[in-house]
């Protein structure tokens, strides 16, 4: 297959799960171009690919802004298979809203869904996740993406069930809309620890940032995707009504990933609270991975009565 991957991301988590999707791709012998979107990428051509694959993180249970201005600028032909890889940092069920505009407007395309899929990737904001908590994450997903790929190929459509209550709660807390632009106000550099690297006037995604007058200023189109202040190396960017949530520092994903899994399991079934939602999530991944490939995670070919019998993820 040729294969285009268009994808959002903020503090490149999406980025780093796009990478994956794209190895993955090209281990199995298929044709993979990408497209990663700013403020400035120039609108592409959809025409001659197999699938399209579109990638994002989600805010706040929505589909970011900028992936949602520029996804509605694509010329979609009808019958055009196209399938959704998107991340947050938690599996709860009101995530699976969060597509549906992009979902509508393949729809109004007469694009044909190949399957939508929920990976898991740390947090930016709220709190910081531990190391053994990442790589057990990271494993996951890499089962998940062994899963996704396999179904692709075989025209195996997942999806993620959502319904009208979903949706509107999820429209309901679309905080990017108005949150973006009034919390920019509040943004401010500790000029004693600033060192004017120049990195997240450099990186932000809408251009929302400047030096003027020797410092660091702010604009008021940001999308809160918080890469200014998860990068910042000197800690010194607030973010407004949302620094008592700030994250700051990258997590290594790739040297995380290179170790594999923590020692011990991280999701137990004592875990509660927050932890609660990842524990049906993790399972479900390993059942339906052990169901298409076995314990010794060689793949094998499936009867189609037993394809028949999965279930979405």
């Amino acid at each position: 297959m040729k294969i285009l991957l268009i994808y959002f991301t903020g503090t490149y988590n999406t980025r780093y799960l796009t990478d994956k999707v794209e190895a993955e791709f090209v281990r199995r012998g298929h044709i993979v171009d990408r497209v990663e979107i700013d403020c400035e990428t120039p609108v592409c051509d959809t025409a001659g690919y197999d699938l399209l694959g579109f990638g994002y993180p989600i805010y706040g249970f929505n589909s970011p802004l900028p992936f949602n201005r520029y996804t509605k600028k694509l010329t979609i032909r009808a019958g055009q298979k196209f399938f959704i890889y998107k991340n947050s940092g938690e599996t709860l069920a009101l995530n699976n809203a969060s597509s549906r505009i992009l979902l509508r407007r393949m729809q109004a395309s007469g694009a044909v869904l190949a399957g939508e899929y929920h990976f898991v990737m740390p947090y930016n904001i709220h709190f910081a996740f531990e190391k053994d908590f990442v790589r057990e994450i990271l494993d996951y997903d890499n089962k998940l993406l062994r899963i996704m790929a396999y179904k692709l190929e075989r025209g195996i459509v997942e999806t993620l069930e959502s319904n009208i209550f979903y949706d509107l709660a999820a429209a309901a807390v679309s905080i990017q809309k108005l949150g973006g632009p009034v919390n920019s106000f509040f943004y401010r550099v500790d000029e004693t620890k600033c060192v004017k690297c120049g990195l997240c006037v450099k990186s932000c995604p809408e251009k929302n940032i400047r030096f003027e007058d020797g410092k660091v200023k702010f604009s008021h189109k940001c999308d809160m995707c918080m890469r200014c202040s998860f990068y910042c190396p000197q800690d010194a960017i607030h973010i407004g009504m949302l620094d008592g949530w700030r994250v700051n520092g990258d997590y290594g994903l790739a040297k995380l990933d290179r170790e594999g899994p923590p020692a011990k399991p991280y999701i137990t079934e004592e875990s509660s609270g927050f932890y609660e939602c990842y524990k049906k999530y993790f399972a479900d991944i390993d059942a339906e991975y052990e169901r298409l490939f076995g314990l010794n995670r060689e793949p094998r070919e499936l009867a189609p009565e037993e394809l028949a019998e999965g279930r979405a993820i």
